[in-house]
């Protein structure tokens, strides 16, 4: 393969990381003395011991929360934290509609992504229990008026497809299983997960589960009624108590525009837990002044992609200046890296990228991520560049910044500070 081709591969900003993947995985956590969040998610979980947990996580979409929390899974489920526990991972984007999701939503394919995994482990008897609950109430599912068009098969993902492709079944859809949660606890907790831990702890060493609910953070926020209500609200703090149904470990991404909210501390009480947040990394500090460190690792998340493909630094830049020019206009947002990387590669007919090619794609950049702010965001904006504080006057204004990444999270030994994305810097617009 063309080594030009297989560095655009590699730089592929939608594919988080396995975590088998060590010779490409970088922890730039460890290396910058920062808060090791997969390490404080899977201890808090290990240490729990017999009771459940429910924990928080979030962070910008694109900073490596997939990656991170694969990682957590293999920590868990190889018992390196003391505590070895069977891990089910459910891609929620996979799975459900994101734009028009509802609790009831949520459970029916936690209860599902569970059964497949214990089945696929050789626990059968959750596939049977589930298999007869369903065809307990598919005559039910069928028979509805406005469901006459619409036949539910007698399996619960069917059912779960259903909800996600025919949206103008989901409203009855939803009714009648919000009707049957109970039935699908009792089943769930008592008939499935306790039968399960016994059977986990004979044949594979296993302690307790674990169910990982990933990119649930990309719920799209809206507001829902006229008294201010959000979906995420209703979600995650009014039906707290649906998500925390399962009798065993779970472990949710939230919307950092949630996590950040004034709803921050409702969520800690709530769940009883602190909300884990996996930041940018740092390209320069609270004072503007370069973070070599945090620039370091980013040099370093490249080099090990280029290295996959038998490239040095030197053959993929025509300089290292060029290479941290890059790094620098990131803002520390690794997915953001990989795009600028890829929109230089397809800029050049030949390696190494060239500074003027490089300062092309950075301009393309800046120019798209502008698009859409006019004068009272680029006015926020300016006061969160020097402040480096939320943009407090307008909270609705602040969390919609903060959401569609024109504003990044980055956290030191005093707490979190925000900055604007630097590509904003690079348009005359940063300039008052």
């Amino acid at each position: 393969m063309d080594k030009r081709a297989a560095l655009y591969q590699q730089f592929d900003p939608a594919r988080p990381l396995e975590a088998h993947e060590e010779d490409l995985y970088v922890d730039w956590q460890l290396a910058l003395k920062a808060d090791d969040v997969k390490q404080r998610l899977a201890n808090s979980i290990a240490l729990s011991g017999p009771t459940p947990v429910c924990r928080l996580f979030t962070g910008h979409r694109g900073v490596g929360k997939t990656t991170e929390l694969k990682r957590v899974a293999r920590m868990l489920s190889e018992g390196a934290t003391g505590r070895k526990l069977f891990v089910c991972f459910l891609q929620a984007e996979r799975w459900m509609d994101l734009d028009d999701v509802k609790p009831p939503d949520i459970v029916l394919h936690v209860v599902r992504q569970l059964v497949d995994d214990l089945a696929g482990a050789g626990f059968g008897l959750a596939t049977a229990k589930l298999g007869e609950f369903f065809g307990e109430i598919k005559d039910l599912l069928n028979s509805e008026v406005e469901l006459r068009d619409v036949k539910i098969p007698a399996g619960i993902a069917e059912f779960g497809l259903a909800l996600k492709q025919i949206p103008r079944a989901r409203a009855t859809l939803r009714r009648l299983l919000e009707g049957h949660l109970p039935s699908i606890y009792d089943l769930i907790n008592e008939k499935i997960l306790r039968p399960a831990r016994d059977w986990l702890k004979v044949n594979r060493g296993c302690e307790d589960v674990l169910v990982i609910v990933d990119e649930l953070d990309r719920i799209p926020q809206k507001v829902i009624n006229d008294r201010g209500l959000t979906n995420h609200e209703s979600i995650f703090l009014d039906n707290a108590n649906v998500l925390r149904f399962l009798a065993c470990d779970v472990l949710y991404t939230i919307p950092i525009d949630l996590a950040y909210s004034r709803c921050r501390e409702r969520l800690k009480l709530t769940y009883g837990t602190e909300i884990l947040t996996l930041p940018v990394i740092p390209v320069a500090g609270r004072d503007d002044v370069p973070s070599e460190g945090g620039l370091s690792q980013l040099r370093r998340i490249v080099e090990e992609r280029a290295r996959k493909v038998g490239a040095s630094p030197e053959e993929l830049f025509e300089s290292a200046a060029v290479g941290d020019r890059l790094c620098r206009v990131s803002g520390g947002h690794v997915r953001n890296l990989f795009i600028l990387l890829r929109s230089s590669l397809e800029r050049c007919d030949r390696l190494p990228i060239t500074g003027d090619v490089a300062e092309r794609a950075i301009r393309r950049a800046a120019n798209d991520i502008s698009l859409p702010l006019r004068s009272r965001e680029w006015e926020a904006l300016r006061k969160v560049h020097q402040s480096k504080r939320p943009a407090e006057e307008d909270p609705a204004l602040w969390y919609d910044l903060l959401r569609n990444l024109f504003v990044f999270a980055y956290e030191d030994e005093h707490g979190p500070w925000y900055d604007w994305n630097p590509l904003l810097g690079e348009l005359p617009e940063a300039i008052e």
